[in-house]
């Protein structure tokens, strides 16, 4: 299980980078998608706010399924449900973020007028 939680903040460290990487590369007026599924139904924030809300969703993921590995609830889980969840659900985390920092990266803010 440490070894689940090792890993699991590598990706959360990923996350961390990825949010540095897209503060410092994406134009300020630039707008990052927060998206849960399906990219039709995003919601569009400015860069600042959509960075914050990846890396507090990361960070709360890996809190909540950290304490749930941990604590008793999973006591009857088999190992490798306990072992492998954490690091999944976190590499699914930082692949939306970045393809949420592609997707930023990629779109035209649009022109006023």
């Amino acid at each position: 299980m440490i070894a689940s939680l090792a890993v699991g903040g590598l990706l959360l460290t990923g996350m961390v980078i990825a949010t540095w990487y897209a503060a410092v590369r994406l134009p300020g007026d630039a707008r990052v998608p927060l998206h849960a599924g399906s990219p039709e139904y995003s919601l569009w924030l400015s860069k600042r706010t959509g960075l914050a809300a990846w890396l507090a969703a990361g960070a709360v993921v890996f809190a909540a399924l950290a304490w749930l590995t941990l604590s008793r609830a999973a006591a009857n889980w088999t190992a490798s449900m306990r072992v492998t969840l954490l690091p999944a659900v976190m590499c699914v985390a930082l692949a939306a973020e970045v393809a949420a920092i592609i997707l930023a990266g990629r779109a035209v803010p649009a022109e006023n007028g």
